[in-house]
């Protein structure tokens, strides 16, 4: 198995190659979680890596690389070095936000671009609601526990209301209510406590917005 060490220096040369390649998934969580650097928010690192990008610039890739389309999950995949990488082309791809509006709101850390927070929150939610009940949609599940503490009352929330379904917000206030906090804190009942109620504020501001 590749380690994360790798995973992320292949990222940062594709994002360096390709101009217009924007990282969502487990990296993005796992960048912007240590940009922030909260310590109610535990770093994860991923097995692999998602990323959305330009038409042009994919047909640059295609060149490159070999790529498979999935279209039953509406993507491409393809393996770099023994990691495998899930691709979703502008205009092709069935992700809830479209690809010109993550980039516009992509921000760059550690020399690779991933999507703003607003937008990892969204993506995350609809990955949850398609895959709750499996041990990927209990990675998703952390993740959107993550980006909520992350977000705090920082949130924009013109970012994500042209994409979040009530019953996206429902699956929020899920996750406020679940056990996921005491996973994540490593099951200190103390430190579980204070990122339950940070983010049980987080949903009710969320809930509350116009």
């Amino acid at each position: 198995m590749p380690s994360f060490h790798k995973i992320l220096n292949l990222c940062s040369g594709l994002s360096k190659e390709l101009t217009d390649v924007v990282f969502i998934g487990g990296v993005a969580v796992y960048l912007h979680t240590m940009k922030r650097s909260l310590r109610r928010v535990p770093l994860e690192t991923s097995h692999d890596a998602d990323f959305m990008i330009s038409f042009a610039d994919y047909g640059i890739l295609k060149d490159e690389e070999e790529l498979t389309p999935n279209s039953r999950l509406g993507k491409h995949q393809m393996i770099v070095e023994g990691v495998e990488f899930d691709v979703y082309v502008e205009k092709l791809c069935r992700l809830a936000v479209p690809y010109d509006e993550v980039f516009a709101n992509a921000t760059t850390i550690e020399g690779i671009r991933v999507a703003s927070l607003e937008h990892l929150l969204v993506l995350k939610l609809e990955a949850l609601e398609a895959r709750g009940h499996s041990s990927k949609g209990d990675k998703d599940r952390r993740d959107v526990a993550k980006i909520g503490l992350l977000l705090g009352n920082k949130l924009d929330y013109g970012l994500v209301s042209p994409y979040l379904r009530e019953s996206l917000v429902e699956l929020v206030r899920k996750v406020a209510k679940s056990t996921i906090f005491f996973e994540l804190c490593e099951h200190n009942a103390h430190d579980a406590k204070k990122a339950r109620t940070a983010f049980s504020a987080f949903s009710v501001a969320l809930d509350r917005e116009p």
